[in-house]
């Protein structure tokens, strides 16, 4: 009987309180769920969740570069064929404007 007087003894304050009149916060229920689960099923969450973050970093990083490679080649690439393409029409324009200029009778 004696080792249960310490026990009845340590009842804090916040004990008192009715539970529907205490204000926790999200965090402060998270932190209290770590007493429900045991260790290896928090390991294992902890592990989940660290890999995606992994996962999802690397995902992000790559397609990034993806996408910054495939859009600078395509530039690259493209950029000069369309001033090509610009310089051809103009200079057709220009040969059809002199023929016009040429054999125009008015």
């Amino acid at each position: 009987m004696d080792q249960l007087a310490p026990m009845i003894e340590d009842v804090d304050d916040l004990d008192l309180i009715p539970d529907d009149e205490l204000e926790e916060t999200y965090l402060e229920r998270i932190a209290g769920l770590k007493e429900m689960f045991p260790s290896p099923v928090r390991r294992g969450g902890s592990f989940v969740v660290d890999k995606t973050k992994s996962s999802s970093l690397w995902l992000y990083h790559f397609v990034r570069s993806a996408i910054w490679i495939t859009v600078t080649s395509a530039i690259i690439l493209a950029l000069p064929v369309a001033v090509e393409i610009t310089q051809i029409q103009a200079a057709d324009e220009m040969k059809k404007v002199r023929k016009e200029n040429l054999f125009d009778t008015k």
